[in-house]
C-alpha cells in the first residue's frame, strides 16, 4: 500500500491531467522555474569567472 504522501500525488497527478487548465497553470509554473534556474546558473557561473 502506498504511503499517503504518494496517493496525494497519485490524487493531484489525476486532477490535473483531467483539468486543461491546471496542466496549463502547471506547465506554466515549470516553465518559469526553469528559467529562473537557468538564469541563477548563468550568474553563478558568471561569477565564478570574475573570480579566476
Amino acid at each position: 500500500m502506498p504511503d499517503l504522501t504518494q496517493q496525494k500525488i497519485e490524487e493531484l497527478s489525476d486532477r490535473v491531467k483531467q483539468d486543461p487548465l491546471l496542466l496549463q497553470k502547471l506547465t506554466d509554473r515549470v516553465y518559469r522555474l526553469m528559467q529562473s534556474e537557468a538564469e541563477n546558473q548563468r550568474d553563478r557561473q558568471g561569477n565564478s569567472r570574475r573570480l579566476k
